[in-house]
């Protein structure tokens, strides 16, 4: 798992994965359990940033019965935790959906963007906020409409790029650019009005 310098090695993590999915889609429960245990942090983090805390551990129960159940399509061609992203947004999406139907919203052009995830050492969720006001913008971003808050989440909480977002949301990639700085703008429109309620 590790290389000679001891960093992880992600080429064979993602063997592990693959094989781990290939022997759960035989009915191998074990090996279902051992994908729950290494990716349950994710979809966990996930559901609690998009939908809140109350809601957070069905979506992730919700999530995992969906991989249960659609593992024999998990072909190994990206990552399975790329897979994962896809089935929890999916299921937050679908969440969000049921509890409130939002109208499209105009935002002007002219309001500033969040800053780029800086690559850098620190984490992508300590690149993209500020500790202080950290609550503050996630309260806000759970106002921001589904696809928007999805697209904000993955670029700067989880430091995700354009193309990684595009093929966890199944959009092309202009797409979601555009959902990512619609987002942007609705969520600074939020704070600068002092910050938005759950619908």
């Amino acid at each position: 798992m590790f290389d000679a310098r001891g960093r992880v090695n992600t080429v064979d993590h993602g063997m592990e994965d693959r094989n781990l999915a290939a022997r759960a889609a035989r009915g191998e429960a074990p090996a279902f359990s051992r994908l729950i245990h290494k990716h349950s942090d994710l979809v966990y983090r996930v559901s609690l940033r998009m939908l809140g805390a109350n809601d957070a551990p069905d979506a992730s129960q919700e999530a995992w019965v969906r991989a249960w159940r659609n593992i024999g399509s998990f072909r190994g061609e990206s990552a399975f935790s790329t897979w994962m992203y896809r089935i929890t947004m999916n299921t937050c999406l679908n969440t969000r959906r049921k509890e409130s139907r939002r109208k499209e919203q105009e935002v002007p052009e002219e309001f500033t963007q969040l800053p780029e995830p800086s690559g850098g050492g620190s984490s992508p969720e300590a690149s993209a906020l500020d500790g202080e006001r950290r609550e503050e913008i996630f309260e806000a971003l759970r106002s921001v409409r589904s696809e928007h808050r999805a697209a904000v989440f993955l670029r700067h909480l989880e430091g995700l790029k354009y193309q990684e977002i595009a093929e966890i949301l199944d959009v092309p990639i202009g797409t979601a650019k555009g959902w990512v700085h619609r987002g942007q703008a609705e969520l600074l429109v939020l704070l600068s009005e002092g910050g938005g309620e759950d619908q």
